[in-house]
């Protein structure tokens, strides 16, 4: 394994540490789905990755980052269990075309 290499995977092995600390994500089945197959939350749903430190009331442009890169990184989970994570604050501002 490179140096290089060996940072990727102990940055990805920290961001996981660190969002296991924050509680605990249980994906659930979205209320709809959207024409592409992406996912759209229904009232006590929210958005979520696995090794983040927010999550997304709203679809944002972090989500749709995520959704065009890996969508199997993005969750839906109810809102009640997003343990210590914080609201995105981008999700309040609309999305720009």
């Amino acid at each position: 394994m490179t140096p290089r290499q060996r940072r990727a995977w102990q940055a990805v092995a920290k961001a996981k540490q660190e969002a296991k600390e924050l509680g605990e994500l249980r994906a659930i089945e979205p209320a709809s789905r959207r024409s592409d197959g992406s996912p759209k939350v229904g009232p006590g749903q929210v958005y979520a990755i696995s090794t983040g430190k927010v999550y997304h009331p709203a679809w944002c442009n972090s989500v749709g980052n995520v959704w065009d890169e890996n969508p199997k990184r993005l969750l839906v989970v109810e809102e009640s269990s997003v343990g210590a994570r914080k609201a995105c604050k981008a999700c309040d501002e609309p999305l720009q075309a």
